[in-house]
């Protein structure tokens, strides 16, 4: 099965990583304002887009000290049904900050809709690096957008 898959280097430490993949502050402040999540393995959040007619929800399958991985759960996107989402974490290659090895796996092809969410994850990486080193935005979907649907 087809993967989108991403590394990169963040001038950041693995808890600020944690912290903006794993609680509903940190996805606020890089990926969309509209998010239900009370965080932590176990735990479902629901994420609502401008161009989405419902939202995209993702179990917390692991959120430890050197991961972060989802699994899509919800109806909407279709395509993205049982598929995993993952952030490997880890050292930084020159002592500093830190490795960020990111997968979207399970994905019945390598289509249109699989390349446009690549495009999207591309934006969305940006902006979590941003985040993390800063800690503000760019928020990809900020709710201005979501209340102009």
């Amino acid at each position: 099965m087809p993967s989108i898959v991403f590394q990169f280097d963040v001038g950041a430490s693995e808890q600020a990583l944690l912290t903006a993949l794993d609680t509903a502050a940190g996805i606020t402040g890089w990926w969309t304002e509209d998010v239900t999540f009370d965080g932590g393995a176990g735990s479902t959040m629901r994420l609502g887009f401008p161009i989405a007619p419902m939202p995209f929800e993702l179990r917390v399958d692991e959120a430890a000290g050197d991961g972060v991985r989802w699994t899509s759960v919800g109806a909407f996107p279709p395509h993205w049904a049982g598929t995993t989402i993952a952030w490997t974490l880890r050292p930084g290659g020159s002592g500093a900050g830190t490795t960020v090895a990111f997968r979207h796996d399970g994905w019945a092809d390598d289509g249109p809709l699989m390349a446009t969410a690549a495009m999207t994850w591309g934006q969305l990486m940006a902006a979590l690096k941003a985040y993390a080193e800063t800690g503000t935005g760019p928020v990809v979907f900020p709710r201005a957008a979501q209340q102009a649907r």
